[in-house]
């Protein structure tokens, strides 16, 4: 047999049975994908491949608490339990996923979004109720939540995370003490952390993994705990008690408002601005360009051929003045699109 023949049978006879392969070994992942898609469409036309859009489901955590504090901004570590924050803490232990949630970081010259802040709730509500998006929004001008980009979660954490390695560590740290391995506490921080944070006894009772953990407070399994402890422990880690007669820390680091009786507090961390996102530490992760400015006389299938058209996973649908209306995953879209062109 003559090298071209050889090559004839691979391409005839062993590739099919790779696909063949392949086909039975992800069977159930992609029947459950396909299921996943059908679930989110809310209308299929066969005959004209037009759908209506498969919105995604924004968490919206109640930021604020008691007494005006919210916990978006400088607020003392141990004031982040439920006598102060008690609806978030009840957000957080309703069941059920989301997709997205929403960063409006307001006008310019505004403070809402602390950067410790950003990474302890992209991963928070990552991991308890599966968003994998952040949307930021600003006003401009006279109009509100303006679309400035969408970012996936883990990117967003690993940017967060390169340019202020210690939110990691922190996070590092609240986990490890949950599952009872605990890393060395001498590579936590930085050097110019002004102090040594002596870590509590960890959670010796629960044997598995960070994983496991998180999947058991997703299903309320137990060992119960409670659903701010987490974002407690990591404020706690990324903020420091300035001892009486202490030298201030270094650049870096923002002073919480005094409060009578309470000794200075100090936290490693900055504000988020725009132009984090335009030509800042986030520039990389930040989509700005995934969106579709929306027209409301557009047909259905309209609507789905620019959002087809458009770039990225994750579509905002924007009015035309720019203001954030919805999320679409154009992932899932696609899919539907094609799955109802192979049965026309």
């Amino acid at each position: 047999m003559t090298e071209a023949s050889w090559v004839s049978l691979v391409g005839h006879v062993v590739w099919p049975l790779v696909v063949l392969v392949l086909g039975l070994t992800l069977r159930r992942q992609i029947s459950g994908f396909l299921s996943a898609v059908g679930g989110r469409i809310t209308q299929v036309s066969v005959m004209s491949v037009t759908i209506e859009l498969a919105v995604e489901t924004e968490t919206v955590p109640p930021w604020r608490g008691v007494r005006g504090a919210d916990v978006r901004g400088l607020v003392a570590a141990q004031n982040v339990n439920d006598s102060y924050f008690d609806t978030l803490r009840q957000s957080l232990q309703v069941s059920g996923r989301a997709d997205y949630f929403i960063v409006d970081l307001k006008s310019d010259d505004r403070k809402e979004w602390l950067t410790s802040r950003l990474y302890l709730f992209t991963y928070l509500l990552s991991r308890m109720k599966g968003v994998r998006s952040v949307v930021f929004t600003a006003t401009r001008g006279d109009v509100a939540r303006c679309f400035l980009g969408v970012a996936e979660s883990e990117e967003l954490l690993q940017a967060l995370a390169a340019t202020q390695p210690w939110l990691r560590m922190a996070q590092l740290q609240a986990e490890a003490e949950q599952v009872g391995q605990l890393p060395d506490p001498a590579g936590y921080f930085q050097p110019s952390r002004p102090n040594n944070l002596v870590a509590p006894t960890p959670n010796v009772s629960f044997s598995g993994g960070i994983d496991e953990w998180w999947q058991r407070r997703r299903g309320n399994e137990p060992p119960y705990i409670d659903p701010l402890s987490i974002p407690r422990r990591f404020v706690e880690l990324v903020q420091w008690v300035q001892p009486m007669g202490a030298a201030e820390p270094e650049a870096g680091w923002l002073r919480l408002p005094d409060a009578p009786g309470r000794d200075r507090i100090w936290e490693h961390a900055t504000w988020i601005a725009v132009s984090d996102l335009v030509d800042g530490s986030l520039s990389e992760i930040i989509r700005a360009g995934d969106y579709v400015l929306d027209d409301r006389s557009w047909s259905a299938e309209e609507r789905v051929r620019a959002v087809a058209q458009a770039r990225g996973d994750a579509v905002a649908l924007l009015d035309p003045d720019r203001r954030f209306d919805r999320l679409i995953d154009r992932r899932s879209l696609l899919e539907a699109v094609g799955r109802s062109a192979a049965e026309a």
